[in-house]
């Protein structure tokens, strides 16, 4: 495991990701860090940037490639965190669904949808130049919408994959912020990407329900982060035991976020602005011989993350971690192949799925709805007529009509550039 590839590596994680790689540099065998980008001024940027840090820390190599075949040849692991369409995609993700009254978010609903239709093809691309290039190497995927692109690939076969999401920890932190409580929990999951029930929660090692005082979200949150904190616990209060995963809200309570979203604006908007100040940053710390990140996206999210799931990959020592797999009989609340979110054990030797935890009673009807809506959505990403898209869309919760699919899509074709045509 000597060669890492980073597909979207001119993104504003990858400083991040490449800090915690350097802290962990005595673990793990890696001699090479590849860096791909389809954004040369930022692939440039971040670079410069990461191979200061590397060779100040006396670690890997940072190199640079310009074909995706040079990222992948030979390489032993693969992170796929490209996001197709960038920024101006991602706005029409959010912004679309509004004018049909549903939510628009960029995993949940619609929005999703649409960026399915780009980011399956493109994750697809990587997985047929892995087959020829790189047969061994392990795809570690990070694009999103994580599971409809990792149900995509896994379908596909030919290499491995593992999905990646850190919103479970995300969520878990927020609790014990919440709770006033050290940053230490451990849980069980069960369900699908962005739609997972923790069960057996424990923080600081009591059980949540022993927690009986008000809970807030934290004060760094977001209005948006804040109304799906309130929702998650208005869904946890009817489920004792349970606590959802903050997407899950979207589902239960769409007109909220409607209202939000048309009172806010999109949060495109909001990252866009971000991302100018992170690159600023970036490009002057690169021009130092002695960088100091002192600030970047993913420091204790994707980075921390993707270093875990690196470090256990290469240690005998069995790690525990919540990925997106494909199911394999962790639960009969899914079909066999159908990728989903739950815990399990990483080593060397492989991967070892855990039993997952019931899911509560209430859920299963929308949990069938979802994973109906996530198979049919990969199948037809991956090269499904429109018929196929449109039954797909329409399979999603929050649109549930086969008329309504249609003019959704009707109006992205005309919306978005480079759409990606239907096959006939």
């Amino acid at each position: 495991m000597q060669t890492l590839t980073i597909l979207g590596g001119g993104s504003a994680y990858t400083p991040g990701l490449l800090q915690a790689l350097i802290a962990h540099a005595g673990e793990l065998p890696l001699t090479t860090v590849r860096l791909y980008d389809t954004d040369a001024e930022h692939l440039a940027i971040v670079a410069r940037l990461t191979s200061a840090m590397a060779q100040q820390a006396g670690a890997f190599k940072v190199e640079v490639t310009h074909t995706l075949e040079a990222a992948i040849a030979g390489a032993d692991l693969v992170l796929n965190s490209t996001r197709p369409g960038g920024l101006a995609a991602r706005r029409i993700d959010e912004t679309l669904p509004l004018e049909f009254g549903l939510p628009g978010q960029e995993t949940v609903g619609p929005g999703g949808f649409f960026f399915a239709l780009r980011s399956v093809p493109e994750a697809l691309r990587v997985a047929a130049v892995m087959q020829d290039l790189a047969p061994n190497a392990i795809l570690l995927n990070y694009t999103n919408p994580s599971n409809i692109v990792t149900q995509a690939l896994a379908d596909g076969g030919g290499i491995k994959v593992i999905g990646l999401c850190d919103q479970s920890d995300e969520d878990l932190l927020a609790l014990c912020h919440a709770l006033g409580r050290p940053a230490r929990y451990s849980f069980r999951c069960n369900g699908l990407n962005h739609a997972t029930w923790y069960s057996d929660v424990l923080i600081d090692g009591a059980p949540l329900a022993a927690h009986s005082a008000p809970l807030a979200p934290p004060d760094d949150y977001d209005d948006e982060h804040k109304l799906r904190f309130a929702m998650s616990l208005e869904m946890a209060r009817e489920q004792p035991g349970y606590w959802p995963n903050s997407y899950l809200p979207y589902y239960l309570f769409p007109q909220a976020f409607v209202a939000h979203a048309q009172q806010h604006g999109p949060r495109s908007d909001v990252v866009a602005a971000s991302l100018a100040k992170y690159y600023a940053h970036f490009e002057e710390e690169g021009k130092r011989a002695q960088p100091q990140l002192r600030f970047f996206r993913g420091s204790a999210g994707f980075g921390d993350l993707a270093v875990t799931v690196i470090r256990a990959l290469a240690s005998a020592t069995p790690t525990e971690l919540v990925l997106n797999l494909p199911n394999l009989g962790a639960t009969p609340a899914f079909a066999h192949d159908t990728v989903i979110e739950t815990r399990v054990r990483v080593s060397s030797g492989g991967i070892e799925r855990l039993v997952a935890p019931r899911l509560p009673t209430s859920f299963y009807g929308l949990a069938k709805q979802l994973e109906r809506y996530q198979r049919l959505s990969a199948k037809a990403a991956s090269g499904g007529d429109h018929q196929a898209r449109v039954a797909a869309l329409a399979a999603n919760p929050l649109v549930g009509k086969t008329l309504l699919a249609a003019r959704m899509l009707s109006l992205a074709r005309d919306s978005y550039d480079n759409w990606p045509e239907a096959t006939p």
